[in-house]
């Protein structure tokens, strides 16, 4: 899990995926049922923030549901299969693009880092990922032939990166959430990793999103880790930086992680 910090080195945007199980990553995981009545919260308090869809999204979105179905995890909605009725039964975020044109077509998304669903729906990925300083320039070329060449009964799943001053789900823009400065401390952050996978439904890929905050002084425990992520952040370029919302506290953060450490 943790490969991509522990080896150190400057930092560098990496597809780095490995093999997984759809069915479990969407299937339930929270015993409390407190992530599903949270995702229920925001889909109804604001349904145009955190849900999207093009005309042609309907038989992408009726094939997700076949494949929900499929594993048992859903049942068969008396008022229609909606992305709506799918996001309030699924504990994880989904986006479904249109394998041909590679556009996200769909999506319900209530715990983004800090972007906005509605500035990706319709582009293709490569569209949405030119707002990502450097993505594009580094591996651009092979997320586009990864998720093109996604073939049936196979999963994929990698991971992204950022840190927080909460371990709050929900980091959508329009809720404004406090920002990294130079004041930050180790206690206070949380790692907020991203593990994102993606498996093929007819014509399409499907992408499913789960968050897990961790207290970020948890990972001092690994102690390769913990000098891998300093140097990360360290040689991070000014303008990722500023796109993950760290400019300000970036060496803040990392003399805060070596006084930490000791």
């Amino acid at each position: 899990m943790w490969s991509q910090f522990s080896k150190g080195g400057e930092f560098r945007w990496s597809l780095g995926v490995r093999g997984a199980e759809a069915e479990s990553f969407f299937g339930p995981q929270d015993k409390s049922g407190e992530l599903l009545k949270e995702k229920r919260h925001w889909l109804g308090a604001n349904p145009e923030l955190y849900l999207a869809e093009t005309e042609e999204a309907q038989p992408l979105i009726d094939a997700v549901w076949e494949l929900a179905l499929g594993w048992g995890q859903v049942e068969e909605p008396e008022d229609g299969r909606t992305l709506m009725n799918l996001a309030r039964n699924w504990e994880a975020d989904l986006l479904i693009l249109e394998k041909e044109s590679m556009k996200m077509v769909a999506g319900a998304v209530c715990f983004p880092s800090s972007w906005d669903l509605r500035t990706a729906i319709g582009k293709p990925v490569f569209a949405v990922h030119g707002v990502v300083p450097k993505l594009n320039e580094q591996v651009g070329k092979n997320v586009d032939r990864f998720l093109a060449g996604i073939q049936g009964g196979k999963s994929y799943v990698r991971m992204n990166w950022s840190l927080t001053r909460t371990d709050e789900l929900n980091y959508h823009p329009k809720r404004g959430r406090r920002k990294l400065d130079e004041s930050v401390t180790v206690e206070e952050l949380f790692f907020r990793l991203e593990h994102q996978l993606f498996c093929e439904v007819k014509s399409g890929v499907l992408m499913g999103l789960r968050i897990e905050p961790i207290p970020l002084q948890e990972l001092a425990k690994e102690p390769e880790v913990w000098v891998g992520l300093q140097e990360k952040i360290q040689t991070m370029p000014k303008e990722v930086a500023e796109y993950k919302g760290m400019l300000t506290a970036k060496d803040a953060i990392v003399e805060a992680m070596k006084v930490y450490a000791g």
